[in-house]
């Protein structure tokens, strides 16, 4: 009976491990580059979501097609970056027509295999809403690594 009671107060532990959370959220810094808007009407081509430049062939197509209408990269907080050692992440919203709206990184979620971006947006109310076409998008830097990465618009 003993041998019993031991055997099922093992099973009761191993199975309560099991369902805790593996991972957990741990800090993650990042260097803001840019927080603005497109104003071409969609003609960039840039889709909503996450763009990750990992070396300098990506990042001067990715400047090539930012500056499709305006000259979007004169605005960016940069000089060169290193690659060895960093990426560049771009985070676009959709295009909206109206203007004003504040699109951030809310929070980061950063856990064992995955580097998730929450972003929120702030859109202006009543008579300080202004009716133009635009795409907001952050541009930040972050040191290299080869965790998934995501975003999550809330």
């Amino acid at each position: 009976m003993k041998h019993l009671i031991i055997l099922a107060s093992i099973v009761l532990f191993a199975s309560c491990k099991s369902h805790q959370k593996v991972s957990k959220n741990e800090p993650f810094a990042y260097q803001l580059l840019a927080q603005s808007t497109l104003h071409g009407n969609g003609a960039e081509g840039f889709k909503p979501g996450l763009y990750k430049i990992t070396d300098e062939r990506q990042w001067q197509e990715f400047l090539k097609k930012i500056n499709t209408v305006n000259n979007e990269s004169a605005k960016f907080k940069l000089d060169h970056v290193d690659f060895d050692k960093y990426m560049i992440v771009a985070i676009f919203d959709r295009v909206l027509h109206q203007g004003g709206t504040k699109f951030y990184i809310k929070s980061v979620e950063n856990t064992k295999d995955t580097v998730k971006f929450i972003t929120s947006h702030e859109v202006p109310q009543g008579q300080f809403a202004i009716q133009v076409i635009n795409q907001p998008y952050i541009l930040i830097k972050i040191k290299k690594t080869d965790k998934a990465l995501a975003v999550s618009n809330e």
